[in-house]
């Protein structure tokens, strides 16, 4: 995998629930529980599937290590570990359904913790990524991995790799049945531990510490709410992706699923912003909650310019982009970057009234990049309430978003600066200024 890490993979994966360890062993739950209820329909004989996961073994039940093909890829210094206690006193020999195989300490490889999962029913990726947890069930990008890693000069060496093939031809890549995909994110959201703190009743604090035991309590709350958004509407998006996938349905249906799946990718996102702001807020580094790297521009507006023009269209609102000859590279982080300007769209088609136009410019500014969002149509009347310290609420159509500094010192944090314009009987005129590469 040396053209591209698991972490730029991990932008690509349909389901990326952000977060720490708790969603990567909540998923590692869920797994083994859908692998369970695969393989006893299997003879006993038959060889249930293929697990490969970096740096240790993943599974624990005696069922799977018996019913299953297990490889771990582990770097040099690293002890295998997660093993039943019973194999792990048992010599320094692993079992013969375990291969393990060596990297290089300082391979890319070795970077981000995965689990592959290749099996006669279904296919699935989880990564515990720089960008957080994610899993995709997309047998595409599962086998596009699995042809990473037999490319792996180590890997390609290694006979005991290649024994696996075999193995993987007979299985295929296949799309999964949507049960599976929804009891499996179902016993993940189950698995993950509540993030709200308990709350001690044996003393009093003063009221300093209760004012701020209660700001901490409300952003612990949000980001515990926004997950529980976030995760259902990721299984409805999945689902939808693999009934387009699957059944080919009427073009009539086909455009009411798009839509579908275009409506759950607008909600995460937003979701995804509102936790991230409650990250930041809770942070007193913001800075260094984000991974700012020198990136093409341009390629950031080619994968979302396609996704503004959907949004605008469903909005009936028309859109146009100017665009420099050549764009120069900028320093930011490309995932939050993409969330926020797509926000911004979506904020802004909200706004206009069928007919309407935006105009997005990008232009040079001296050491800067300056996105201009601009409008000659006059927004209709809505009336915006504030909602705590981070949203504003539009009762008449229950529009919830960031408000206008919680949107600025996101951008801030990513090296950039928002500002934002009244256009008198034209609403507002938002200007984003990018850094460029020194």
């Amino acid at each position: 995998m040396q053209e591209e890490t698991l972490t730029q993979l991990m932008t690509r994966l349909e389901n990326h629930l952000g977060g720490g360890s708790d969603r990567w062993y909540a998923a590692i739950a869920a797994l083994e529980s859908i692998l369970l209820s695969t393989v006893v329909s299997l003879p006993k004989e038959q060889i249930g599937g293929l697990v490969l996961s970096l740096p240790s073994s993943l599974i624990r039940s005696q069922t799977l290590l018996e019913r299953l093909k297990i490889g771990i890829l582990s770097p040099r210094h690293f002890k295998v570990q997660s093993l039943p206690a019973a194999q792990e006193s048992d010599s320094e020999t692993l079992p013969s359904s375990i291969l393990e195989f060596t990297l290089d300490p300082q391979d890319l490889l070795v970077r981000e913790p995965f689990c592959l999962v290749i099996t006669p029913q279904f296919n699935l990726l989880l990564l515990q990524g720089a960008e957080g947890f994610g899993f995709s069930f997309n047998p595409e990008l599962v086998e596009q991995v699995w042809l990473k890693l037999k490319s792996h000069p180590i890997l390609a060496s290694s006979q005991q790799f290649t024994s696996l093939e075999k193995l993987v031809e007979n299985f295929g890549f296949k799309e999964p049945d949507y049960q599976l995909v929804s009891s499996f994110t179902r016993q993940l959201i189950q698995n993950i531990p509540s993030p709200l703190p308990k709350i001690s009743d044996k003393a009093y604090p003063k009221k300093e510490t209760t004012t701020a035991a209660s700001a901490d309590l409300d952003l612990q709350l949000l980001q515990a709410l926004t997950h529980e958004v976030r995760t259902p509407l990721t299984t409805i998006r999945t689902l939808t992706q693999l009934l387009l996938r699957r059944c080919k349905p009427a073009p009539e249906i086909s455009k009411h699923l798009e839509v579908i799946e275009q409506e759950c990718s607008a909600q995460i996102n937003r979701m995804e912003l509102i936790f991230r702001a409650a990250e930041l807020k809770a942070s007193s580094q913001n800075q260094d909650a984000m991974n700012l790297v020198p990136i093409s521009l341009e390629q950031v507006l080619q994968e979302s310019i396609p996704r503004w023009q959907q949004q605008a269209h469903r909005r009936q609102v028309s859109l146009e982009v100017s665009l420099p000859h050549k764009l120069p590279a900028i320093v930011t982080d490309p995932a939050v970057l993409e969330q926020m300007l797509t926000n911004l769209i979506e904020q802004f088609t909200r706004n206009l009234p069928a007919g309407g136009h935006i105009q997005v410019e990008v232009t040079t500014a001296g050491n800067q990049l300056k996105l201009r969002f601009t409008t000659d149509s006059a927004p209709q009347d809505n009336f915006f309430k504030s909602l705590g310290k981070l949203l504003v609420f539009q009762p008449e159509t229950g529009n919830l978003a960031l408000n206008h500094q919680v949107t600025k010192n996101i951008f801030r944090s990513l090296g950039a600066r928002l500002t934002v314009r009244q256009k008198p009987g034209h609403g507002e005129v938002l200007t984003v200024f990018l850094p460029l590469r020194s």
